[in-house]
């Protein structure tokens, strides 16, 4: 997005014209997980491995790291990262898997584990993601209208937009995007496709500006950002995913285990804080957010939250 502050997942910056990873609040990742050697560890959105990376040294030769991801294409770049020599003087065992995190039993089934000692779960969208203008998740570029987090998934952000009813549409880009004008957004997408179908980026992008009055058109963010971030979770299923991978992360943890979630948006945080304080003992009285030195350094880090909680002891 033109406003990267606005996306959730971890930056990357440019080194010698190479992509440089950079996990969101690593180091209160690290602190809050309390990791040691010979735990095992699911990172259930592993991504480009950017905190993997720094939790396989923590776990060591006789722990073992599982990661998931629903996108098979950023698995290659977490692949590589993780293949790269320092990781590999760690000896720890690395378990790779195409699934989202709310199927976390089936990867810990598949390498003959039950239960696990760690989960985290580092929500929203990579950089990797909204760098690809054929993936269709910015409009930074013109691309296909896609936004798929898994490219095995049925429905693209175009199909979606063709079907859904203009009141379900407005709902959407009011409660997932936080848009004021998404009745107006709505209406004017829906005029248009009755005449063109919408399957282009930067289409939707310029037809959701021309919905905007004037004084709207203007400021920190780019006027279509938050309806692409409604568009994309719909799409993606993201709150539901989120609802479901923290039952699974319960479920999977060992009494005394803990799982740490990072979330961008207020719906998601909503959901973590009401499910830990529930069903965990809480390790973050209040949700840790970006360092002001970290807050310049990666601008998407400014809209993180990080949460932890302890899996309470199973009552016989």
């Amino acid at each position: 997005m033109n406003d990267t502050s606005s996306e959730g997942g971890s930056g990357d910056d440019r080194e010698a014209g190479q992509p440089v990873h950079r996990p969101v609040l690593l180091r209160e990742v690290l602190a809050v997980l309390e990791l040691h050697p010979g735990l095992l560890v699911v990172d259930g959105t592993v991504g480009a491995a950017g905190h993997a990376r720094a939790i396989v040294p923590c776990i060591g030769s006789d722990g073992m790291l599982i990661g998931l991801d629903r996108d098979s294409e950023i698995l290659v770049a977490a692949r590589e990262t993780l293949a790269g020599a320092e990781v590999s003087r760690a000896g720890t065992r690395i378990s790779l898997h195409h699934l989202p995190h709310s199927r976390m039993h089936e990867a810990l089934a598949a390498t003959g584990q039950s239960r696990c000692d760690r989960v985290l779960l580092d929500l929203g969208v990579s950089s990797l993601q909204l760098d690809r203008p054929e993936r269709g998740f910015s409009f930074m570029a013109d691309g296909p209208l896609d936004m798929r987090m898994d490219a095995d998934a049925e429905v693209t952000a175009a199909d979606w937009i063709a079907m859904v009813g203009e009141q379900e549409l407005a709902d959407t880009i009011f409660q997932l995007g936080d848009e004021r004008y998404s009745r107006r957004i709505a209406r004017r997408i829906c005029e248009v496709r009755r005449r063109t179908p919408i399957v282009r980026t930067a289409q939707l992008a310029d037809l959701v500006v021309a919905a905007l009055p004037g004084a709207a058109r203007h400021g920190r963010i780019h006027p279509a950002t938050r309806t692409f971030q409604a568009i994309r979770m719909a799409v993606n299923d993201e709150l539901g995913e989120l609802e479901r991978g923290l039952q699974a992360a319960h479920d999977c943890l060992r009494p005394g285990g803990r799982l740490a979630v990072i979330s961008f948006h207020s719906h998601e945080d909503r959901v973590v804080k009401h499910f830990l304080r529930a069903r965990f003992e809480l390790v973050t009285k209040k949700p840790i957010e970006a360092s002001p030195d970290e807050a310049r350094q990666n601008p998407r880090s400014r809209s993180a939250k990080l949460r932890c909680g302890i899996r309470r002891e199973e009552v016989a």
